[in-house]
This record gives structure tokens, C-alpha cells and sequence, in this order.
């Protein structure tokens, strides 16, 4: 198989590139620009760098001459994390690319357009309801709004669309702040996280299962669709929090119903695997703990 990524230097691109080059014949990583660190696509023989940003995306097709790639994964996004996250005009335009990215595919002749989706989509639909709400859902809207596009899109010009809904990952190399990483980081620094209390169902998976179920959906022969790609281990986020602790041999204490609730309401059934199972065979490797203990060891030696 080839494959072609974009944002293939992010957290999980980097990730899903070391996974795919174990299988694949030839990965093409798309980088924005001749400035950015792509050290962490050494090494790789079967991967060849193209530099090419994202309002550019269309013009793929030129510098790309193979014609016999199977599957593009779009994972590029950008404000993904952070204040950017909340930019409308931001998150907007990131729709626009990932349109472009698969007119790009098809120009290409892919047959598979493998998108980043996020667990956040669910929550858009609230919106109209809550007396408050954050800016950081902007995010979440464009996502979803990206997902309707794509489905549109991909029909009228005849890709296959594999939407592929994230949710909650965490490992080596995560600098996002998300729950793992920022309850992790307040560990090392001896310090206390803070949080709700926690009462919303979660998933957490590790980055390593996370592209392992990403490259099957690639590899297989797959139904068109959404997919969520988690562990399959749901339970209420402060039971998760629970056993960080243990995870990291650590007698310490979490600041659990110290922040205030967000108002927004998660579902169980949207942290369901079964499809992704049914489909690929995937089973997770790393148990919550086995994965925590990697990230927190990981994050000490920097």
C-alpha cells in the first residue's frame, strides 16, 4: 500500500508515518514548509517529504506524479490546540482545505480520503441550548461542519470518505494540554490538576492504538463512514482519573470536583468501537495504565 499524510510532522501524523512505514511501500508526508522540523521523519526510506501548505493543497496533484496511491489520510488542522482553536476565520478555512485536500486525492487518483474527526462534533448540536458557552467550541462546530461538507463532496466526486472521530489520546510527544498531558505535567511539577467531577463518560486512548486502528481502516477493505477510534474502554472520566496514580507509582493527591462543571452532556454511545472492530479486527495493545506510565516516563526525561 502508499499513502499520502498531511500534518505528517504533528503529534499524530509523526505517529501514524512510524506505523504505516512499517507496512507501506511509500508514504508521502506533506509539510507546510521548508521551516518546519521534520526530524522526526528521519530514518525512514520509504518516505518521501513534500512540502506543500494548505491554501496550496489543490496544487498537489503536480507535485505528486504517483498515480497508484491507495489512501490519503488528511490529518492537517490548523489550531488544532490553543487561543486558535477558538478563531472562527481559523477554523473556517481549515474546512475549506480539507475540501480541497480531497479534490486533491482525487486528482491524485487515491481511492481512500481518511479525515481527523473529534468526539467534540457530538457537542455541537447542544449549542443552541446552552445558555453559556466556550469559544474553544468553535473547534468542535468546524469539525462537524467539515465532516457535512466532506460527505457531500466526497459522494459528488466519487471517494471513498472515511471519517475518522478522535477523541481523548494521549502519549509521548502530546503537548496540547489536553486532560492526560496537563494532569500529567502538574505530577512532574508537584503540583495538584484540577478538574469537574468528573461524572461524563470518557475514553482515553494511547497514540501508538490510535494510528495501529487509523492504518487498519486504511489497509482493509472497509465500509464508507464515520468511525470512532478509542480504546473501547469507557467508564466515567473520574474513575479514569482514579487510576493515574497507580499508573505513575505515585501516592498523590487530584484536585477531582475542584473545577466547575462546562454544562455540555457526553453520551456513552458515542465512545462506541464496535463498528471499527467489526470492520478491521482492531483490539487496543496498551491498557490505560501500561500507556500512562509511558507518557509519564517520557514526559520526566524532557
Amino acid at each position: 500500500m502508499k499513502a499520502i499524510v498531511t500534518g505528517a510532522n504533528g503529534f499524530v501524523g509523526k505517529w501514524l508515518v512510524k506505523k504505516l512505514a512499517a507496512s507501506c511501500e511509500k508514504i508521502y508526508a506533506i509539510i507546510k514548509d521548508e521551516n518546519e522540523d521534520i526530524s522526526c521523519l528521519d530514518g525512514f526510506e520509504n518516505v518521501a517529504v513534500v512540502y506543500c501548505d494548505l491554501k496550496d493543497i489543490k496544487s498537489l496533484p503536480q507535485k505528486i506524479e504517483d498515480r497508484d496511491i491507495e489512501c490519503f489520510y488528511h490529518l492537517a488542522w490548523v489550531g488544532s490546540a490553543g487561543m486558535l482553536r477558538a478563531d472562527y476565520s481559523v477554523q473556517l478555512k481549515n474546512a475549506e482545505f480539507s475540501c480541497d485536500s480531497a479534490l486533491a486525492a482525487k486528482g491524485i487518483g487515491c481511492k481512500k480520503f481518511l479525515c481527523a474527526g473529534t468526539i467534540t462534533e457530538n457537542i455541537a448540536d447542544e449549542i443552541l441550548t446552552l445558555q453559556n458557552v466556550s469559544q474553544n467550541m468553535m473547534y468542535g462546530i468546524c469539525k462537524k461542519t467539515t465532516h457535512l461538507l466532506l460527505e457531500v463532496l466526497c459522494k459528488k466526486i466519487d471517494l471513498q470518505l472515511i471519517w475518522m472521530q478522535f477523541s481523548n489520546i494521549y502519549g509521548p510527544g502530546d503537548s496540547s494540554g489536553n486532560l492526560i498531558s496537563y494532569a500529567l505535567g502538574n505530577l512532574i511539577k508537584g503540583e495538584i490538576p484540577a478538574f469537574s467531577k468528573g461524572s461524563q463518560p470518557y475514553d482515553f486512548i494511547f497514540i501508538d492504538d490510535l494510528v495501529g486502528a487509523a492504518a487498519l481502516l486504511g489497509e482493509k477493505n472497509v465500509e464508507s463512514g464515520n468511525y470512532f477510534l478509542g480504546s473501547g474502554d469507557c467508564r466515567l472520566l473520574r474513575e479514569h482519573l482514579m487510576r493515574i496514580p497507580a499508573a505513575v507509582g505515585k501516592d498523590c493527591r487530584l484536585g477531582i470536583g475542584e473545577r466547575p462543571e462546562d454544562g455540555l452532556t457526553y453520551c456513552k454511545e458515542w465512545f462506541d468501537i464496535s463498528k471499527l472492530r467489526e470492520q478491521t479486527g482492531f483490539a487496543p495493545s496498551y491498557t490505560f495504565e501500561e500507556g500512562i506510565k509511558i507518557t509519564y516516563d517520557a514526559m520526566r526525561r524532557i
